[in-house]
């Protein structure tokens, strides 16, 4: 797609051309995610759907009926997958939860507005299936990096009576968007979008910063403490909009954290966004 380059914005999104060796620490996620599942059990490439992307890699609990976390990778849409981020769910195992990793497909093999549809029909399977892994569905979280994040705010605002009768508007009971992206306005005039394939009138529509909220929360809402403003401020602007509407918000500006460290949190043994993510379920 021919975007038009707004340069102020381009700087500010483009995280990849503010991390050198961004390839290197994928890399590395890449290993300590293999280490994750060699050292972990799990069932991986569980199909939710027909497509070959359209997989769960899940995590159970040792204990039974575990609350359920549902970690959704990011790379812009357009980038990524499950098996380069299975290194977040060790850790959110010892919490407690049963960790669900969720693939979709790429843009610009499809639309961002399909690949949000992956992610409920994701969702969807693990209400009316999770019981076979061992978590409860009655306490599902989301959480998500970048794309991911965004991701995670579209399940928030997700009137789930709309796609299955079955699932109570309540499902998801709380979101971890880590570095996440609400307002997809400001990408249209970036090179993010040269794949992703955005007009204004798309990225109004895709992004849940324009609506309401279905779940009630809590949020915790995570940003690296070395990203640009823009991150910052997509993250404050969801609080400020979205905070009267749920049981609670936190914000959390992670130290020393560029964008591909933010969320490596994760797998840092009692970080400050694990205490916060303990929480959920304390």
């Amino acid at each position: 797609m021919a975007v038009t380059i707004n340069p102020e914005n381009d700087k500010l999104y483009n995280v990849l051309a503010a991390i050198p060796n961004a390839n290197d620490i994928y890399n590395g996620w890449v290993a300590k995610s293999e280490k994750a599942r060699a050292n972990n059990k799990c069932h991986l490439n569980v199909k939710y759907g027909e497509r070959d992307r359209e997989i769960l890699d899940i995590y159970p609990n040792e204990n039974p009926n575990a609350p359920v976390m549902m970690f959704i990778h990011g790379g812009y849409w357009q980038a990524r997958e499950p098996k380069g981020t299975n290194f977040v769910a060790p850790e959110l195992v010892k919490l407690g939860f049963c960790v669900v990793s969720a693939g979709y497909d790429l843009c610009p093999t499809v639309t961002l507005d399909k690949i949000t549809s992956q992610i409920q029909a994701a969702a969807q399977f693990v209400w009316h299936n999770i019981s076979d892994y061992g978590g409860d569905r009655n306490r599902f979280f989301v959480c998500g990096h970048s794309a991911g994040g965004h991701l995670t705010a579209e399940m928030m605002a997700t009137d789930w009576s709309k796609l299955d009768a079955e699932i109570p508007n309540d499902f998801v009971k709380g979101g971890v968007p880590v570095s996440g992206v609400f307002d997809l306005v400001p990408l249209v005039t970036t090179t993010i979008n040269e794949k992703v394939g955005l007009d204004e009138e798309a990225a109004r529509r895709n992004s849940p910063y324009l609506r309401d909220p279905v779940s009630t929360g809590p949020i915790i809402l995570a940003v690296g403490g070395e990203e640009s403003a823009a991150f910052f401020d997509q993250s404050d602007r969801l609080q400020e909009k979205w905070g009267p509407k749920l049981a609670s918000t936190t914000r959390i500006d992670l130290e020393g954290a560029h964008h591909m460290a933010a969320i490596e949190e994760l797998g840092k043994p009692d970080s400050p966004l694990l205490r916060e993510i303990a929480k959920l379920i304390a």
